[in-house]
């Protein structure tokens, strides 16, 4: 059943109703070598980073849901998620049949979330997923190779949690001049690309979006081409990818546009927005991260990322700190995974039938395991070789024989000295650097600095935004998501 999973992509998209949930991308270049390590498949979130704040949201209250796959669900959830499947009982065009679409079943709880369990706009955004994600499959990479490489959106390293943390740019939007859908199309690769590539169900669901508004000026906000982008941005990370970022950092915005722009985020979503002074982005983000996991201009170790460097995306080992990963550090499992794996099971009772089985294939963690110990044959994975064990197949293999010639089977624990994000105590926590001598280690080599962008004009309560055609109000496309 698992090795079917490799399909080819294009086959995937060829009818809508069968599209998969994740997936889409068509690859030709290799991924960078330590895109998914051991340390990523076989973290195990704490409470906190189940739900914020360790414990579930009361009946009826949302946003506080972390990890959505390979959990059990609460029974106000499922309860929500039985009223959405009978409503697409009566939604011909969008589920024929009568049954919810498999391209959006994994993503079904979060719709819900994100529609504050309003089930008519959660089949709104169900339309939205058909629109601007299945109906613009597959994605070639060499179709947008050479946008990627202008470094207005991408991924680089992962905050202590295991979260990749996403770059966005936005000055360069507009610099560049790319039209609303070449823009739209890179970044709904980039999006995607994380979800089949580099998030771990039950595991690892969520980012950080690191927003830069250096250069951001009047004539920007001014463009509607620019506006069109931002836009459809905030469109596909509030409903298409929605519940997947953990936390806004927002750096370089003017005292004077703080104020204007936070009284644009909806209230529900301020606690996941940051803005950061320029003297405090260092602190705040080591905080977070390893230092080696950041670049340069945003407190890290890590050269900055220049253009025409910027793919395929720069990830690093030892992300939880400097004794995670092993030493030498493992190489990435991304050749073991399949899009099964990346999927994982979202355990709605209203389909058992649908993942009863796709859950035993599923290496799931110890809390999930504990949660259903009355499911038979149901264990968790904690080691590197049982998880090598339930993924199975050829590509496990070679991956085991080539721990066994480097005389290692299995993964290190991370430091004690570790402390997730989510930790109360994690501003008081030391943060360990790596060797001087990191960045010159193959497969890990970088860019040197990028060069500095022009300052321009910025928007202010005298020079507000311009309104687009059919725009009630303005709307902060950096911080809704």
């Amino acid at each position: 059943m698992r090795r079917s999973a490799r399909a080819q992509t294009v086959q995937l998209f060829a009818e809508t109703q069968t599209a998969p949930a994740i997936g889409g991308l068509v690859l030709s270049l290799p991924l960078n070598e330590f895109t998914l390590p051991p340390e990523v498949v076989l973290f195990e979130p704490a409470p906190g980073e189940i739900h914020r704040g360790g414990t579930p949201a009361p009946q009826g209250k949302t946003g506080n849901r972390l990890i959505f796959l390979n959990v059990p669900l609460l029974d106000f959830e499922q309860k929500a998620l039985d009223k959405l499947h009978e409503a697409l009982k009566n939604e011909k065009a969008l589920a024929p049949g009568g049954t919810m679409p498999g391209y959006v079943r994994l993503h079904a709880l979060r719709l819900l979330h994100q529609a504050k369990w309003k089930v008519e706009k959660a089949i709104n955004t169900i339309a939205t997923h058909l629109e601007m994600r299945v109906q613009k499959m597959p994605v070639r990479e060499d179709a947008v190779l050479n946008d990627l490489q202008t470094a207005i959106m991408y991924w680089h390293g992962r905050d202590r949690s295991c979260r990749p943390i996403l770059v966005w740019r936005i000055e360069k939007v507009y610099a560049l001049g790319l039209d609303a859908d070449r823009a739209t199309r890179m970044i709904l690769f980039i999006l995607e690309y994380a979800v089949r590539y580099l998030l771990v169900p039950g595991r690892v669901e969520n980012w950080v979006l690191l927003v830069d508004l250096t250069g951001c000026g009047l004539s920007m906000a001014a463009s509607s081409t620019f506006r069109s982008i931002t836009r459809n941005v905030t469109k596909l990370l509030e409903e298409v990818y929605c519940g997947r970022n953990f936390t806004t950092k927002i750096f370089h915005m003017p005292s004077l546009l703080r104020a204007i722009v936070n009284s644009l985020i909806p209230e529900d979503k301020k606690s996941k927005v940051e803005f950061v002074a320029d003297a405090d982005i260092p602190s705040t983000m080591r905080k977070m991260c390893e230092p080696h996991q950041l670049e340069v201009q945003y407190g890290g170790t890590a050269p900055n990322v220049k253009p025409g460097e910027v793919y395929p995306f720069r990830f690093f080992p030892h992300c939880r700190g400097p004794q995670s990963g092993g030493k030498p550090p493992l190489p990435s499992l991304h050749k073991v995974t399949d899009r099964l794996f990346h999927e994982g099971v979202s355990l709605d009772n209203h389909d058992k039938d649908l993942w009863s089985d796709a859950l035993q294939q599923q290496p799931l963690t110890s809390s999930t395991a504990k949660a259903m110990a009355d499911v038979d044959s149901l264990e968790a994975t904690t080691t590197l070789e049982g998880w090598l064990k339930k993924l199975g197949g050829p590509e496990a293999a070679a991956y085991r024989e080539a721990l066994g010639e480097r005389g290692e089977q299995e993964l290190p624990a991370p430091a004690e000295d570790v402390v997730p994000a989510s930790s109360a105590s994690a501003a008081q926590s030391p943060v360990p650097v790596l060797p001087d001598d990191f960045f010159n280690q193959d497969g890990v080599k970088a860019a040197v600095e990028d060069e500095d962008i022009n300052k321009g004009i910025f928007i202010s309560e005298k020079n507000p935004a311009p309104l687009m055609e059919g725009e009630s109000a303005a709307v902060c496309c950096v911080c809704t998501a």
